[in-house]
């Protein structure tokens, strides 16, 4: 008898719906750290790339490193609007859903990788950026599925052109790597249930001809 291939796609959705983002996280570890590295390590080397570029870089902030990344954001958006308007609209979700968590994900794009492909291709020249740019989405939801179906819950957030410097300092990378994004994750509450998101209907966005 031969092996028929599993052509279900259950397990997919389950962790397509899975996959939310999580506002109430705390600082627990409820897969080990090293599970989670190889998980990214295995994103980076699999996920597909523009002519195979690679351009992602991540960095894992963990302890220390994850609560000052933290705090470099709260001291700029205090800068930047105040401190009455950060406590009333920023601070309770930054204290519940960013630092709270046990670790932060950075999303960076090494921009010397774009720019040595316009040199070699400049037929394509205009495209790599933006090639650059679209591959940081299949990489983050890489993560986010993978973080989910470990236990864990996050969310992705776009803190960036404030204090990218010292972020960069802080993760001790080039500074030809340009900040996109931030995943914060961390111990989902005992008792986390979300609503249904609201979706629009299907037929505004899938067509087949």
């Amino acid at each position: 008898m031969t092996n028929q291939p599993n052509t279900s796609l259950d397990s997919l959705y389950t962790l397509l719906n899975k996959r939310r983002s999580q506002y109430q996280i705390s600082a627990e570890w409820v897969a080990p750290q090293e599970q989670v590295e190889e998980l990214i390590e295995h994103i980076l080397q699999k996920a597909p790339s523009a002519f195979n570029s690679q351009p992602v870089r991540v960095v894992l902030l963990t302890g220390e490193q994850h609560l000052a990344h933290w705090q470099l954001i709260e001291d700029a958006l205090i800068d930047i609007i105040g401190k009455e308007r950060y406590e009333e609209e920023t601070a309770p979700k930054l204290n519940s859903a960013f630092r709270s968590g046990i670790a932060t994900l950075l999303f960076f794009d090494d921009t010397t990788v774009t720019k040595g492909l316009q040199e070699q291709m400049p037929l394509y020249a205009d495209n790599f950026a933006r090639w650059a740019h679209e591959v940081q989405g299949s990489h983050q939801l890489l993560a986010w599925l993978g973080l989910s179906q470990l236990g864990f819950g996050c969310n992705l957030q776009h803190y960036t052109g404030m204090v990218d410097d010292k972020i960069k300092e802080l993760a001790g990378v080039s500074a030809e790597w340009n900040l996109v994004a931030q995943m914060p994750f961390g111990k989902l509450p005992a008792d986390n249930t979300l609503e249904p998101k609201e979706k629009r209907p299907i037929d505004e966005l899938f067509k087949v001809l």
